[in-house]
């Protein structure tokens, strides 16, 4: 997938080295060039742009002042032929300061820097998504080996002393050297609710609740009293996740 970009400065010679520059990568897809910074301004305030190169002098509003402006700037890397500038760039967390003339290699490199940032930000993204939706995964160890199970196979967990016993949906049972406290806290809360000291639930799998228990397909578990209110607020206010299918 290509990086959506936006190319700023006043020089329409240096818009054109770069829109040379970005035919060659293969990678970035201009959404709009301009000369004019209340141009680019008026773009960004409509438009998202996943990276701004931006020249930093230009009159009525420089680089610098036009990332400042926004609340939600994108990756920005900045461009000018006076090095003095970079120090006051950086401390906008400005990903690259690329000094004039500006050469191909040089170039190639803010690029390079942009696609790693963007590709760590996406697998973070991926990851946490993963884990919200149950998708994600953990690993137990049990006997002499280490198993992944997936948050979604995962249909309740019972506390048995210092052991853990993991029951999941295609009916087998895991057990493992861990307490139910530990375990929990190393698990999402958005994914499992406790339900009583002895048991945690995958809060996607719960089938109904009452008064005294938690059915959990087809388990009938129990509903302790201090732990009652939580999971019936839970699910009043519709913050259970959707049962996985």
């Amino acid at each position: 997938m290509k990086i959506s970009c936006l190319l700023l400065d006043d020089d329409p010679l240096v818009l054109d080295l770069l829109q040379a520059y970005v035919a060659m990568t293969d990678i970035l897809d201009v959404k709009a060039a301009f000369t004019d910074p209340l141009d680019a301004h008026r773009y960004l305030m409509e438009n998202h742009v996943q990276v701004l190169f931006s020249d930093v002098t230009m009159p009525h509003l420089s680089g610098i002042d036009l990332v400042r402006s926004l609340q939600q700037p994108p990756l920005v890397v900045l461009m000018t032929a006076y090095p003095q500038y970079a120090m006051e760039g950086f401390n906008l967390d400005v990903i690259d300061f690329l000094l004039k003339p500006i050469s191909l290699d040089r170039f190639l490199k803010a690029v390079n820097k942009v696609a790693g940032i963007l590709r760590v930000n996406t697998s973070a993204a991926d990851a946490q998504n993963d884990t919200l939706t149950g998708w994600g995964s953990f690993f137990i160890r049990t006997d002499a080996q280490f198993v992944r199970l997936h948050y979604r196979e995962v249909l309740y967990i019972e506390a048995l002393k210092d052991f853990t016993k993991i029951n999941t949906s295609d009916g087998r049972t895991h057990l493992t050297l861990v307490n139910l406290k530990n375990l929990e806290e190393q698990l999402p809360p958005g994914l499992f609710v406790r339900t009583h000291r002895s048991y945690l639930v995958n809060a996607a799998r719960i089938d109904s609740v009452s008064n005294l228990e938690v059915k959990v397909s087809g388990h009938a578990l129990p509903l302790g009293q201090t732990y009652r209110e939580r999971v019936t607020e839970r699910i009043v206010n519709r913050s259970l996740i959707r049962r996985q299918h």
